[in-house]
């Protein structure tokens, strides 16, 4: 028998005063959770099993199903957070990596929610250009070291070539083979025509 280092994130907890063994739990679990022992005439639940869809607690007729997070806790550690224990530990049994899709599991900062933008200042062309200039244009590229000019004052250092962006947007990477060959022709045109950046990703599938 291996061990498993996995403990299960939800504990299933059964009131047996309340519980008629109407065996709906056993029924309706999708995922196999509730079991019934015939010759003990108990009820038993595989924690590891459960994904804490509260259905066998929805319609339960007696209320007598709870599901909680786990308590197991690991020794606090500054470098050793909870979450990466548990991935590792997953990892090296299933040999897998483990992947997130639809967002990020990590509380990253979202810094596009918290951008303030002055009214006066974004019309276009500006209330006041001269005082207060607005320009969201931005290069990207190798940028010199620094800039040498002539006694006309004419650009003589030779610039590296340079993306220019209206805006500092860009459209996220989704591989070739995440989304269809229309899809990305239709980010590239929106890109082209905003003059913003289109990432295509890292181009698998």
């Amino acid at each position: 028998m291996n061990l498993n280092f996995n403990s299960p994130l939800f504990e299933v907890i059964r009131d047996e005063k309340k519980c008629v063994k109407c065996k709906v739990c056993v029924v309706e679990c999708s995922n196999k959770v509730h079991s019934y022992d015939e010759k003990k005439d108990v009820f038993k639940a595989d924690d590891m099993k459960c994904v804490n869809c509260h259905r066998c607690v929805v319609l339960c007729p007696t209320r007598a199903l709870i599901v909680k997070k786990y308590p197991l806790e690991f020794r606090e550690n500054k470098n050793w957070s909870e979450t990466t224990i548990k991935e590792i530990y997953k990892q090296s049994q299933t040999g897998g990596v483990l992947l997130s899709s639809m967002g990020n599991p990590n509380p990253f900062p979202i810094y596009w929610d918290k951008i303030l933008l002055n009214a006066s200042q974004v019309t276009n062309p500006s209330i006041d250009p001269l005082r207060e200039p607005m320009e969201t244009k931005v290069m990207i590229g190798r940028k010199p070291e620094k800039l040498e000019f002539d006694s006309n004052g004419k650009l003589i250092t030779k610039i590296p070539p340079q993306v220019s962006l209206s805006m500092p947007i860009m459209f996220a990477a989704m591989s070739y083979g995440a989304i269809s060959k229309n899809a990305h022709e239709s980010l590239a045109r929106a890109a082209e025509e905003l003059g913003i950046c289109c990432n295509t990703g890292e181009g698998g599938g």
